[in-house]
């Protein structure tokens, strides 16, 4: 083995790309790739470890790696490997899309009209899948990755093309983006378990702020639509422990690990949308119920919920990294967004046919439990779509957030883990209760959401054209340290088999057509979100 490397070291040298043998001061390391880094695309750089090197110290140093095979191989082993295959990454991204925004979609349809609503649904769909393919593409033309050979992360994609401070400023929205979602989700599923216990014991209990520990029964609730058992603010209830004992262990979890239960969760939600559906049309679809346009309130909503749902993108870098070589990425972001994107226009055309004047403090969860139709099945369903659908979400964002900090040692793996897995239980204590959701959906998708899902993907694109402008010839200090940095921490150096050269988003235009796209895509997104961010905050 050692031979080889030597080898594959004196031939990559021959070729004028970097070799650590070059090492004599901190930067001289990559003195020999100003000119020809564009070959990082067809020459692995060679194991940093397994080479002698006089100054290796000097090099570790500068990488911020120990030099100790079991000390680093703690952070290395907190990725996961290429291993997730099409259906597999389909069901994942299905998953990451259909989240807790879903629940009140048939009152979003209702409050801003089905014409305007379904306008926003399509145009998100398209928007979102460009996204998506945009931030692929900016993956695929950093050197050494056109056919994602190496572990890029999406906050370090936007180190390579923004420097430093555009990866701090990418750090915050991101991550935050992810947490806030899952703060949403950890919600819904509390509240959801509080009433399977009530369902099944007849009461529930919790640690009030004000009473201490108290118990309700089902002749305490004060409203059949209100979304939680309690009415008070909670410190814990039984619901939320319960979801901690059941999600928390699998954000501990590596991604492609947790994707036999997202093809699994999957299914059945495709299986409870049916059974919704059949509900419905047993309640009666009345048309009077859904107004072709909303009210000025609902309608102002539209688009900040929609980005909500379609919250997916910053999930999609950490999916291609460790998907198989087999796996067609740009028919999985069109197949995923198309399937998300129907089942929001059926649960929410539907469901705001069946149900009269929802109130901002109804779901569809609590509607269809509460409704004449409601039997043992319906109920079964109503209790079983948080753990399918939510649950299994919040340990995927909570390993994302997990990646993006661990990556070139931002934070070490137990600082992460807290942040990602165990910070957003704490945060969610407050809003266990009451009408919480909307709000944190709704300004959460426009502040944090927004940014990173899409303006961020589309600023990333733009900036990568202009990379590939330069042939590569001119990398900064910086960016030639991230290459060294991300070849390091990859293991899984398998070639996607779908790339001949590079990857492109829209492969029958040219690129001039593309940036076009991308332009038009990002000013339009530029004037939408701070109408939408205006007319939120005035209307509620």
């Amino acid at each position: 083995m050692m031979d080889d490397n030597n080898n594959n070291n004196n031939n990559a040298s021959e070729e004028g790309v970097y070799t650590p043998e070059s090492t004599h001061s901190d930067y001289s390391v990559y003195s020999s790739i100003d000119s020809t880094a564009h070959l990082l695309d067809t020459i692995k750089i060679p194991s940093l470890r397994d080479v002698e090197l006089e100054n290796k110290e000097d090099l570790f140093n500068l990488l911020e790696i120990s030099g100790n095979k079991e000390q680093d191989e703690v952070f290395i082993k907190k990725f996961g490997l290429k291993s997730i295959g099409t259906f597999g990454g389909i069901c994942l991204l299905i998953g990451n899309c259909t989240g807790p925004g879903m629940v009140n979609i048939s009152y979003e349809f209702q409050q801003g009209g089905w014409i305007l609503t379904l306008i926003g649904y399509l145009l998100m769909l398209v928007l979102s899948s460009l996204a998506g393919l945009f931030i692929i593409e900016s993956m695929s033309s950093i050197p050494g990755n056109s056919k994602f050979q190496l572990r890029v992360e999406f906050t370090m994609i936007c180190r390579f093309y923004f420097g430093k401070f555009g990866y701090i400023l990418s750090q915050i929205f991101i991550n935050a983006s992810l947490l806030i979602s899952n703060i949403a989700s950890i919600i819904i599923c509390a509240q959801v378990v509080d009433s399977i216990i009530l369902f099944i014991f007849k009461k529930t209990c919790g640690v009030s702020f004000t009473n201490g520990w108290i118990c309700i029964g089902e002749m305490d609730i004060v409203s059949v639509e209100q979304s939680s058992p309690f009415s008070e603010y909670m410190l814990f209830t039984l619901g939320y422990l319960s979801i901690i004992a059941i999600v928390v262990p699998l954000g501990f979890l590596n991604l492609n690990d947790n994707i036999i239960i997202q093809v699994a969760c999957v299914a059945i939600m495709l299986i409870i949308v049916c059974s919704w559906i059949v509900i419905f049309v047993m309640l009666g679809l009345h048309p009077d119920n859904l107004p072709p346009i909303g009210t000025m309130s609902g309608i102002s909503q539209i688009m900040g919920n929609c980005m909500f749902n379609y919250a997916y993108i910053t999930t999609i870098p950490s999916w291609v990294n460790e998907s198989k070589p087999s796996v067609n990425v740009k028919k999985s972001i069109w197949i995923s967004s198309s399937i998300s994107t129907t089942i929001f226009i059926l649960v929410g055309v539907l469901g705001g046919l069946t149900f009269a004047n929802m109130s901002t403090e109804s779901d569809i969860l609590s509607l269809i439990n509460s409704s004449g139709k409601s039997n043992l099945f319906s109920k079964f369903t109503v209790y079983l779509f948080p753990f399918i659908v939510l649950a299994s979400s919040i340990p995927v964002f909570s390993i994302i957030v997990r990646y993006n900090l661990t990556q070139n040692r931002l934070l070490s793996p137990c600082y992460a883990n807290f942040i990602a897995i165990l910070l957003p239980w704490i945060i969610v204590i407050p809003f266990q209760t009451g009408s919480w959701l909307n709000n944190i959906s709704n300004y959460s998708s426009l502040f944090f959401g927004s940014i990173a899902n899409f303006i961020i993907p589309f600023a990333l694109y733009l900036k990568s054209i202009q990379f590939k402008g330069t042939n590569h010839s001119h990398l900064s200090a910086d960016q030639k340290l991230i290459l060294t940095e991300i070849s390091y921490e990859t293991v899984d150096w398998e070639e996607n088999d779908y790339i001949i050269t590079n990857f492109k988003t829209l492969s029958f235009f040219p690129t001039k057509y593309s940036k076009l796209i991308a332009q038009l895509s990002l000013a339009l997104l530029c004037i939408l979100i701070p109408i939408v961010i205006i007319s939120n905050f005035y209307f509620i």
